[in-house]
């Protein structure tokens, strides 16, 4: 039985990109699930927000997908995806923290470097 990393044509995403893969798609769904959760104590839980943010979510994939192709381009030997994706796991990592926020999580150490339009402590109209 072929590995549940195997891609439809069997090629192992972690030889291309490495472990880091499995660390990216973690903090992607965890931010899914955060923003959710952030959205519910917000009580602003909107089904076309969320498809954007599914949207949003393929984009990422899609971006790691043509990174896949410039890599193989400029023969790099996976540096290009490795940079990418630890990119998309900063970001992601950010949004994570947003999150936290603004589900109520007080995360001040972190999100003193934030915009304060991005964080709240769970509660409506109190950003801080």
């Amino acid at each position: 039985m072929e590995q549940a990393s195997n891609l439809v044509t069997g090629i192992d995403i972690t030889m291309v990109v490495g472990n880091v893969w499995y660390i990216a798609l973690g903090f992607i769904l965890f931010d899914i699930i955060t923003g959710l959760l952030a959205a519910a104590v917000e009580k602003k839980i909107n089904s076309s927000i969320n498809y954007i943010g599914i949207i949003r979510k393929v984009g990422l994939f899609v971006a790691i997908a043509f990174l896949v192709f410039v890599d193989a381009y400029m023969g790099s030997s996976g540096y290009i995806i490795k940079i990418g994706v630890g990119l998309i796991v900063v970001y992601e990592g950010m949004s994570i923290i947003e999150n936290f926020s603004r589900i109520g999580i007080n995360l001040k150490f972190l999100t003193k470097y934030f915009d304060p339009n991005k964080i709240g402590n769970g509660k409506e109209g109190d950003k801080e």
